[in-house]
């Protein structure tokens, strides 16, 4: 079954109560049976921790504006992406007030993103339907009802756009278990040709896939990766398990986002052996076995 199949399958189980629909959602996307009650692997950790009460941390770092005040404290202001407007109306988003490229996201779930690449030839009025339809979606309900975004004002914020303008730059995705990382994914060419590169913290490729392919050549190491690993421990010092996304353009650090459940579990990571050993270093510390790096 083809994931566009699965996705479908699953939207027409969203009249179940939650847990009966995390299990159907469980089953169908990673391909399993299971109560949830004994979590071993990854994506069952994931799905567990779904259906808990998510803790006010987790909410605030959920929000896409709230979170920035929480990198302030734990890493530092330098890190974020400077912000252009905060929005809850989208009669008041200001094109002719923008200073340049930016992004428009909406702050309480995920695949809300508008690139402006140059705000003065943009489509004022599909821009603002698009995001006064965000402002009116309850994102836990419409979407696969990931907790952490249960419950959050519905706005949007403008950012400025980092990077070459009308190209999204190279997402680093760190895997963090216990405020270490487990995992670096590297996202590249997200709206044209995506990649999506696994790799180990020492920056070797897992010889595993998820779903989007390994890029070509292996992705270059940025030269300060050191740095991006300390800010990447200090947001995740709170939590058992979060991703935190940092970009890195011309040398400068730039804070992306916090999530607390990657791929909404709908992503099914291959071999099966390896969502168990990310799941033993969620359980137990445990480093992944080097059987599973090329």
């Amino acid at each position: 079954m083809t994931i566009d199949a699965r996705v479908l399958l699953a939207r027409r189980l969203r009249f179940l109560p939650d847990r009966q629909f995390a299990l159907a959602k469980h089953a169908i996307f990673q391909g399993e049976l299971t109560t949830l009650r004994r979590p071993r692997t990854w994506s069952q950790l994931l799905a567990a921790k779904n259906l808990e009460e998510q803790s006010e941390l987790v909410h605030r770092t959920s929000d896409k504006y709230e979170v920035r005040s929480y990198v302030a404290e734990k890493a530092g202001e330098k890190y974020l992406i400077p912000l252009f407007a905060l929005l809850t109306d989208a009669a008041d988003l200001d094109f002719d007030a923008l200073p340049g490229p930016c992004v428009i996201k909406g702050t309480h779930g995920c695949d809300m993103t508008i690139l402006l690449p140059d705000p003065t030839r943009a489509d004022r009025a599909a821009i603002r339907e698009t995001v006064r339809r965000w402002l009116r979606t309850d994102f836990y309900t419409h979407g696969w009802r990931e907790s952490p975004y249960r419950g959050l004002p519905h706005r949007a914020v403008v950012e400025q756009f980092i990077g070459e303008a009308g190209t999204a730059p190279t997402d680093y995705k760190f895997f963090m278990f216990h405020g270490e990382p487990g995992m670096v994914v590297v996202d590249q060419d997200r709206f044209t040709g995506h990649t999506s590169t696994m790799l180990t913290p020492e920056w070797r490729e897992f010889a595993v896939s998820g779903r989007f392919a390994f890029a070509e050549r292996l992705p270059e190491q940025p030269a300060n990766y050191a740095e991006m690993l300390d800010v990447a421990r200090a947001l995740s010092s709170e939590f058992a398990f979060v991703r935190v996304d940092l970009y890195n353009v011309d040398g400068k650090i730039h804070f992306g986002e916090i999530t607390h459940n990657p791929g909404g579990g709908l992503v099914r990571l291959q071999p099966r052996e390896f969502d168990l050993a990310l799941g033993e270093m969620w359980r137990t510390g445990a480093p992944v076995p080097e059987r599973f790096v090329r």
